[in-house]
């Protein structure tokens, strides 16, 4: 709700300000969900990964971004039975999967 991320400009802005003002060394672990309102609203509302605003391009986008690659990915959406599918989900987002 708070940070544009479903954009490729929206994605780096955000973790260029997150590297300056924190630094990936102290990410431990993410959660992840898409979400219910648009970036701003300032509503926090959980959504299905790929079923929200977001959609599936901004899960792209982490997916394949490299400095996330040994980072804790959590999910944090509303419907566990569909938590399996989500992985499946991710990982087929992943491009150059290893």
């Amino acid at each position: 709700a708070g940070y544009d991320v479903k954009t490729p400009e929206g994605f780096r802005e955000t973790f260029e300000k997150f590297e300056k003002t924190i630094g990936f060394e102290y990410l431990k672990g993410m959660h992840l969900n898409d979400t219910k309102k648009l970036y701003g609203s300032m509503v926090d509302r959980h959504e299905n990964i790929g079923t929200g605003y977001l959609g599936e391009d901004a899960f792209e986008l982490l997916m394949n971004d490299s400095r996330f690659d040994n980072i804790p990915l959590i999910l944090e959406t509303p419907d566990e039975s569909l938590w399996e599918a989500e992985i499946r989900l991710l990982y087929s987002l992943i491009r150059n999967p290893a």
